[in-house]
């Protein structure tokens, strides 16, 4: 067992499951917080997790095969996507597959799907496939509302915000997420870039 990331949440162990490359996410324990309460969460999490990768799955978004899962010991037993991130094909100037990016993102979320965290170490081209992982920090929202819309809107702002660090190339590439993103959600699009839009106006939105 090898450990290959380290997050705030979560570590990450590249494992051998039965002769297969596979990868052991485990939520660690917060001494900081209740016993009781940091349970729970971590619980939580976990299973909200594996929910939001079955979505993904079931829409047509890939997503790295779940093997198994245990909500009381927080772990999660998946696929071993390999691959390039979508950042190392961007940093070597690939950027051809920002259009599919922004369809798949779109899939999501017309089906409600959140995922939380659009980071470009998220994406992973696998054999010619795009995949996302960690849908750790998403959520399902049910029917339309400027909520919904906003939440969007701030799941996408994670990813531009990584894109304007491309300098010249910037809106080239935020210009091809879009036609995608737009492609797959249709009229709605327009809402979410508002929001977007408003985002990146006010306070919340901060450069780093």
């Amino acid at each position: 067992m090898i450990l290959i990331a380290k997050g705030a949440e979560a570590e990450i162990y590249l494992v051998d499951w039965f002769g297969i490359k596979a990868v052991l996410k485990w939520r660690k324990p917060k001494a900081y917080r209740d016993h009781t309460l940091d349970y729970l969460i971590r619980r939580r999490r976990t299973i909200n997790e594996v929910r939001n990768m079955y979505i993904a799955h079931v829409i047509g978004v890939r997503v790295p095969a779940v093997y198994f899962f245990d909500p009381e010991k927080t772990t999660i037993l998946m696929e071993y996507v390999e691959g390039e991130s979508l950042r190392d094909l961007l940093s070597r100037g690939e950027h051809k597959y920002l259009k599919d990016v922004g369809i798949y993102i779109g899939k999501m979320h017309k089906a409600g799907l959140i995922h939380g965290d659009l980071a470009p170490t998220n994406i992973i081209l696998s054999k010619g496939e795009l995949y996302f992982i960690d849908f750790g920090l998403g959520e399902t929202r049910r029917g339309w509302t400027r909520k919904t819309a906003i939440l969007m809107a701030r799941d996408i702002n994670v990813l531009l915000r990584t894109l304007e660090l491309y300098g010249a190339k910037s809106e080239e590439f935020k210009s091809l997420f879009w036609s995608g993103y737009r492609e797959e959600m249709g009229v709605r699009s327009s809402v979410v870039e508002s929001e977007v839009s408003r985002i990146r106006a006010s306070g919340r939105y901060v450069e780093r």
